[in-house]
Parts: structure tokens; sequence; C-alpha cells
């Protein structure tokens, strides 16, 4: 190899040096149950964050680290990383095909606390939980059911507020009022899934009564997508991921000890 031929790899390799890479985890949650994770270490990380997907809340990890859902937390470990916050985006335990009829179970809460207690391990920063679409009630329910072993604050993206559909896993079964800890609201304003209708924040806003703090994002823009309203576009922020991403490491970043 030639001297210009070894620099223009360089040259090549070298935007990637500084960017976090995702790798496939795995932990014991619960007795007999894991979880597959993946795992993805920001490099002066300010916080961390259990990063938990809507659906079925399976998101498919393969050992290279790819997954089959394409979903705006199921493929952010990397984008949340390269944002100063440390993630672990959880697949489905092996105990359960999907998270559905699940998502508000102390059997659910013990399996955030795990990763919540592996992400302290690996930094000493405060933990947060991203939830979208039905991940939220798995990010509320955290917050009132583990207190002091639960998240330091909650970030819920298009939250389900509706009960249109069988599989909606409605963020409200959740005791909002017990909530303390810091709450982001994020949606998009045109999100035209049938059951989480931007019009319901002000409402969803008003039930965290006892949260330290609460602010609503309304966001704009992206693309519709050509699936389904539920399934991507504005209801996954089609386009819009990087800058929605870096809104929510922003919020997280002026509330370090989630105060």
């Amino acid at each position: 190899m030639t001297f210009d031929s070894r620099l223009l790899l360089m040259l090549a390799l070298w935007p990637l040096a500084g960017q976090a890479q995702s790798e496939v985890r795995e932990i014991t949650t619960r007795p007999g149950v894991t979880v597959r994770f993946l795992y993805a270490r920001a490099e002066n990380p300010v916080a961390s964050a259990v990063l938990l997907q809507g659906g079925s809340g399976v998101i498919g990890i393969y050992p290279n680290g790819t997954t089959q859902n394409s979903g705006f937390l199921a493929t952010g470990a990397e984008r949340f990383a390269g944002n100063g916050i440390s993630v672990a985006v959880p697949d489905a335990p092996s105990d359960r095909r999907n998270l559905h009829d699940f998502r508000a179970t102390p059997q659910h809460a013990e399996d955030i606390a795990a990763l919540i207690a592996f992400l302290r391990q690996q930094a000493n920063v405060p933990v947060w939980a991203v939830g979208t679409s039905n991940g939220s009630l798995s990010a509320a329910s955290a917050a009132t059911t583990l207190k002091e072993k639960g998240p330091a604050g909650i970030v819920l993206t298009a939250a389900v507020t509706r009960p249109l559909s069988s599989q909606a896993h409605l963020v409200t079964d959740a005791p909002l009022g017990e909530v303390t800890v810091p709450v982001l609201l994020v949606h998009h304003k045109n999100d035209g899934c049938v059951v989480t209708p931007y019009a319901a924040m002000p409402d969803l806003l008003a039930a965290l009564k006892s949260a330290r703090k609460t602010e609503l994002i309304g966001v704009e823009g992206g693309s519709r997508g050509s699936g389904t309203p539920c399934g991507g576009g504005h209801h996954q922020f089609l386009g819009i991921e990087a800058e929605v991403t870096k809104s929510i490491s922003d919020w997280i970043r002026r509330n370090p000890s989630g105060q």
C-alpha cells in the first residue's frame, strides 16, 4: 500500500473515530429471565437513559447490533450517545413474546430497574427513561413503581392517550399524579396516529401535577412517510430523528441532577 493510499484510508476512517458504537449485551433481570439490549456509551456522558420502544416492544436485536424494528428509539442508541447520553435499548424479556399487557406490571418495572442499575454501574451520572408511543407507559410506570431505584427523569414521546385500539397502551394507565421526577413531553404537532393526538398534550401535562418540572416540545417538519400513521411518519419523527434526539438530549443536559 502506498503512502497516498494509506492516507486516504486514514481520512476515510477518521470521522468514525468519535462515534459511539452499539454493543449487544444481555443481563439477568429476574430469576431465570434475561433481557438483550443495545448499549452505546457516550464519550463523556452527562447522563444515561433506557430507551423504551413502542408498538409490541419487540426490537429484534441481531448479534451484529442491527435491529428488525426501525422505530425512533429502536435505532436511537448511537444518536443519543453522540449527544452525550449513554443508552440501553432493551428488547422484550426472554419470558415474553411481546410487551402487550405487560408494560404496567411490577415484572416489567423490575426489568427496567436492572437496566438502570447497569447504566449506573457504567457511569456515575443520572439515568433517565425515555419511552415512545406505547413505551411511554413503560417509562411512566417505572417512575412511579421503582421510586429511588427508578429514573431521575422521564421523557414521553408520541405518548398514547386514546383507547381506540386493543394494542394501545395508555400512558394514563400509570398513576401520573404520583410522578415526582421531571417530565418532558415531545410530540409532533401533525402526528396522524389515532391514539396519539397532539391535542391531548395539555391534559397530559395537567395530569403530571406532582412532577418537579414539566415541559412540552411540539415539533414540526419531517416526512409523513408511506406506511400507517402509527408505524412511521410524524409519529416516529421520520426525517427529523437527529433534531428531535438533540432536543431531548439538550433538555436532559439542562436538568443534570433530575432537578
